[in-house]
């Protein structure tokens, strides 16, 4: 063979081999499970934006918790990577000879990690109440005349979004953003499962203490595994319904659920550390507006709390996929742009920052910031295109693809690309809720070939097991052949 024609033919397998392959899709596409679903598929060159495959590409469907990736890219670009939220303790009255005649006052600034399990020890998650109760004795205080007060009211919005399902608000996963949370406002119902099948299971204790809560425990062993309860109940209501399985024979299981009032157990675990301290509290405790943290005097300020930076919260929220960060972002996007700490205030706020940096956000629709309702939808180019953006033009970029799970290694990711050859080599943000599966972030081929991706499924035809192993495959095919 004469030597231009040899290189010619390696010229055309090189040119072949780095072009995508547009058949790769169509087994997914044919499948039964996905036949008649609704999938949008976009996969995208990260170097120059064009589109490499994709599937119903501007499709609107719902995302689950891939929309983080939405509200997490905004957090950052607003807020910047190193925003802190601040929480303040003050004394509102005089201190004369130890004793303050007035209220201690707690205005929260919207910081979700106050003993947080996610920034510390299990065992060391009060230790922060434990240095309030000494900066509260260095301002001379040993005797609190009035009430300790909970000011959650940096945010107007003190409910959950209204699209969320009745069945979530109470699970841990359906924790309400205010200007207060505590303990990742989440609580722990500890039971004693008897060992025989079908039988009433005993609530032993809670974990924290909750103020005026009421149990209606309706939970039976079973052979079945795993945490089969769940709790109902609403923000703010005392009242919580228990019901389902748990696995007969354990002695100690833990359910977690949602805090129904995080400020206010706030202020009744910032009541006992103090009494444990020597510090009479002669009054009760309280959830209430008194003023905006911007219009305290100063000169009344017991304490600052300052909460880890905004990269690092990011980084737990999708890491973790974390329902409580992404909303009270959402909210602080809301209040910093417009004044208006609200779920629409914020998710308006998310998609005209979208729409004025050039992405086209027609398939863009948020109920919220974490992705929890069905009221959500986007198509994966929508989404791909915002992982573009951050890619290209925001100088935040290793922080957020840092915060985005690496396949099979941390996070929700733990759970998928086991013994897979994509084990490590990718970050992808992972979705799920009831017939809706999705994973959307950035990988390096095994070609070299930088690419973002979103795959989003709803309503498919299969266990939801099968179509999570459908996805790793298609993206193992996508890194071994591009």
């Amino acid at each position: 063979m004469k030597p231009f024609l040899l290189l010619l033919l390696l010229s055309l397998c090189i040119i072949s081999t780095a072009q995508p392959n547009p058949t790769l899709l169509d087994s997914f596409l044919k499948s039964s499970s996905v036949k008649n679903a609704a999938v949008s598929i976009c996969i995208a060159d990260a170097t120059n934006d064009s589109i490499l495959l994709s599937a119903n590409q501007q499709l609107c469907v719902v995302p689950a918790s891939v929309q983080k990736l939405v509200t997490s890219a905004a957090a950052l670009e607003i807020l910047g990577g190193d925003y802190k939220f601040i929480t303040t303790i003050w004394a509102d009255g005089s201190i004369a000879n130890g004793k303050l005649t007035g209220d201690l006052i707690i205005t929260g600034g919207g910081d979700p990690t106050l003993g947080s399990e996610n920034f510390g020890k299990i065992e060391e998650k009060k230790k922060f109440l434990s240095e309030w109760a000494y900066w509260i004795r260095k301002a001379g205080i040993d005797t609190i005349a009035g009430d300790i007060i909970a000011d959650s009211y940096s945010y107007s919005d003190q409910d959950v979004p209204g699209s969320w399902l009745w069945e979530d608000l109470g699970n841990h996963y359906g924790a309400t953003a205010t200007g207060i949370s505590v303990y990742d406002n989440i609580f722990e119902l500890i039971f004693n499962v008897p060992t025989a099948v079908g039988q009433p299971v005993a609530v032993i204790k809670t974990i924290p203490d909750i103020p005026g809560l009421t149990l209606k425990n309706e939970v039976l062993s079973s052979s079945n595994k795993g945490d089969n309860a769940n709790v109902f109940g609403s923000p703010f209501d005392t009242y919580r319904l228990i019901k389902g399985t748990l696995p007969a024979g354990s002695p100690r299981y833990s359910v977690k659920a949602s805090i129904p009032d995080p400020a206010l157990l706030l202020a009744s675990e910032l009541k006992k550390v103090l009494t444990d301290s020597m510090i009479v509290v002669a009054g009760d405790i309280a959830r209430r507006k008194v003023v905006a943290p911007e219009a305290i005097d100063t000169g009344k300020i017991v304490a600052l709390w300052i909460s880890p930076s905004l990269f690092e919260i990011t980084e737990k929220m999708n890491k973790e996929s974390i329902n409580l960060y992404a909303e009270t972002l959402m909210k602080q996007i809301g209040l910093t742009l417009s004044g208006d700490g609200s779920t629409v205030s914020g998710t308006t706020a998310i998609k005209d920052f979208w729409t004025k940096n050039g992405i086209d956000t027609q398939n863009l629709f948020l109920a919220d910031g974490s992705g929890l309702s069905r009221a959500n939808a986007l198509s994966s180019k929508t989404l791909v295109d915002v992982l573009l953006y951050m890619k290209n033009k925001s100088k935040w970029f290793d922080t957020y693809k840092n915060s985005i799970p690496l396949t099979g290694v941390e996070g929700t990711q733990k759970y998928y690309f086991q013994n897979s050859v994509l084990k490590g080599k990718a970050h992808a943000k992972t979705g799920s809720m009831t017939r809706v599966r999705s994973m959307a972030g950035y990988m390096t081929t095994q070609g070299g070939r930088q690419i973002a991706f979103a795959i989003i499924i709803n309503n498919y035809n299969s266990n939801a097991s099968f179509v999570k192993s459908q996805m790793e495959e298609l993206l193992e095919r996508i890194y071994s052949t591009m």
